[in-house]
């Protein structure tokens, strides 16, 4: 009987225990509003085979970097799919949005001759707080090294991006600005029409 009465003591502490758990928040890559209406492209169209992003990065928990040699890992906050596909689908949207209909291919549309190859690796994300507290001339910062078509040599831009605060949800919001600066990039580098 005593056995009895602490087995059901410690269960019932385990499962009161397990009823406090922070629920989990799945974050996304949002495609940013273009700065101006479409631009007028007639080139072969834009394929996005990839976005690479830091290995330390592309995990299912949002991590940030507090300090020099040290990592954080948000147990409670996990991107809703593989960094480097939401980055890379976000940027095909964005690039969409900036460029008339056609111009870029879909990720599972069948290869087309010509096509122009768009590559991008996301070097750094450095989100920073500008003072204790505040949330007032915080940035992100982006580094991404890109190509379009068969340029041997890639350009490699810093973008920045206002940062509300110092959540994942505020650092993803960044992303999704960054991106969309990064489809800006892309589409100046883009030959313009004859």
């Amino acid at each position: 009987m005593r056995y009895a009465l602490s087995a059901t003591i410690a269960g019932a502490l385990m499962l009161a225990g397990c009823g406090h758990s922070p629920a989990t928040t799945f974050l996304t890559i949002d495609p940013a509003p273009p700065p101006a209406p479409p631009a007028s492209y007639r080139g072969a169209p834009l394929r996005v085979p990839f976005v690479h992003v830091p290995v330390t990065l592309d995990r299912p928990e949002y991590v940030s970097q507090p300090s020099a040699g040290t990592l954080k890992v948000a147990d409670f906050a996990r991107w809703s799919a593989p960094l480097g596909r939401l980055a890379r689908d976000t940027l095909i949207r964005d690039l969409t949005q900036r460029l008339a209909a056609g111009a870029v291919l879909a990720p599972d549309a069948a290869p087309t001759k010509p096509e122009t190859v768009v590559q991008a690796t996301v070097l750094d994300f450095t989100p920073a707080r500008s003072g204790p507290g505040s949330g007032s001339g915080a940035t992100a910062t982006m580094t991404v090294s890109f190509r379009v078509g068969p340029s041997p040599v890639p350009h490699v831009v810093q973008l920045q991006a206002p940062l509300a605060g110092d959540t994942p949800v505020d650092a993803a919001r960044a992303w999704s600005a960054l991106i969309g600066q990064l489809a800006d990039r892309v589409v100046a580098e883009l030959p313009a029409p004859r």
